[in-house]
C-alpha cells in the first residue's frame, strides 16, 4: 500500500533502499509491516561461503513494528 524510501546502514555501509510496506494508522497508534530482500554484497559483505551454497546473497528483512502514542 505504500512505498518506504530510507537509509539502510549495515556492516558500515549507508545506502538508500525502498520497500514496500502496509501502514496502519489509528488514533493512538501506527504500525508497519513488510517482507523484502536486500543483496549482502551491496554492503560489503562478500563471504563466498560454502559449496552447498547455503549462504545466499539476498537476505530476507521481515518488519513488524508498531508505535502507540504516548499517554
Amino acid at each position: 500500500s505504500h512505498t518506504v524510501t530510507g537509509n539502510f546502514q549495515l556492516h558500515g555501509v549507508t545506502k538508500a533502499i525502498s520497500f514496500p510496506a502496509t501502514i496502519s494508522a489509528t488514533a493512538d497508534s501506527v504500525s508497519v509491516e513488510s517482507t523484502f530482500a536486500i543483496n549482502r554484497k551491496d554492503f560489503g559483505i562478500n563471504f563466498a561461503g560454502a559449496t552447498d551454497n547455503a549462504i545466499r546473497d539476498n537476505v530476507v528483512m521481515s518488519l513488524h513494528i508498531k508505535g502507540e502514542k504516548a499517554k
